[in-house]
């Protein structure tokens, strides 16, 4: 009787253990699927969080490009200008480690369309938009990598390039209003004409000794006076500043750079006063 009590005990025993067992095999079991299902779900948040981040840097990049592109033309905008000037002049001020070293220019162009108004009355505004996207094409294609062409204005276009030379810049001028007077026609049926640009430009550096000498603002003044001098002679011309430097030096020295720079943001007084002189082009045909 003993030993059959003791046996039974033992089996007893050994299926309570048998059956701990069991459940704990159970429990693990549910806990590798909870595991599982966790991980996968933790897969799937986290791809969905790469997605919607990457989603939301896409939505960032394009209202950052928003901010700095003009809607009608797609050009960059005066913020995008202001944002990259300092790149962009930088070729420009490079310190001069040997007088015969030879360094790099760069054209500020300011382009205005010549009649915008008078399309706008007459064909209404969207033959001047359309006007405008058509300029700002033929800038576009007619200038190389690396330069940068914005909507200044209205009807304002801003170029910035780098030259080889000050004297390149007007070639580029003359080029640009070529391209537009060749490629851009407006009016209506067959009546159509070629639109024309005026051109107005100034070049970094003024002085190779002193290429920190004009600021950004300092060019677009010079521009902008050469482009009224192009407009006041007809339009459909480039215009630019040859720049005196022994003049200019003497002025320098007499009022210093400040005071000189004060006067060339003024371009009809420092032609009076020697510094600068205008450089215009004649029309073809």
């Amino acid at each position: 009787m003993k030993l059959f009590s003791s046996t039974l005990w033992g089996l007893v025993a050994a299926a309570l253990i048998l059956a701990a067992w069991g459940l704990h095999r159970l429990r693990v079991a549910r806990l590798v699927r909870r595991e599982k299902v966790l991980s996968r779900e933790l897969k799937e948040k986290t791809q969905e969080l790469k997605e919607k981040a990457a989603e939301l840097e896409q939505s960032n990049a394009l209202l950052a490009e928003t901010a700095l592109t003009d809607k009608l033309t797609g050009l960059k905008n005066p913020r995008f200008v202001e944002a990259a000037i300092g790149l962009l002049l930088a070729p420009a001020r490079k310190p001069l480690r040997d007088p015969e070293q030879k360094t790099e220019c760069v054209a500020i162009l300011l382009a205005d369309v010549d009649g915008l108004d008078k399309v706008n009355d007459t064909l209404g505004p969207e033959a001047g938009d359309t006007v405008l996207q058509a300029v700002a094409d033929a800038i576009s294609a007619s200038v190389r990598g690396g330069s940068v062409v914005a909507r200044w204005s209205g009807d304002e276009f801003l170029i910035v390039a780098r030259v080889r030379f000050g004297g390149e810049a007007g070639a580029l001028a003359v080029r640009l209003r070529n391209a537009v007077a060749s490629w851009v026609k407006t009016g209506p049926g067959d009546a159509t004409r070629p639109v024309t640009i005026s051109i107005g430009f100034s070049v970094e550096p003024l002085i190779r000794a002193r290429p920190h000498l004009a600021s950004f603002r300092d060019h677009l003044a010079l521009a902008g006076g050469a482009l009224r001098r192009a407009k006041a002679a007809g339009g459909n011309i480039a215009c630019g500043w040859r720049v005196n430097e022994d003049a200019l030096e003497a002025a320098i020295t007499l009022h210093g750079e400040t005071g000189a720079v004060h006067v060339l943001r003024k371009p009809d007084e420092a032609e009076t006063a020697g510094l600068i002189a205008l450089a215009l082009e004649h029309k073809e045909g």
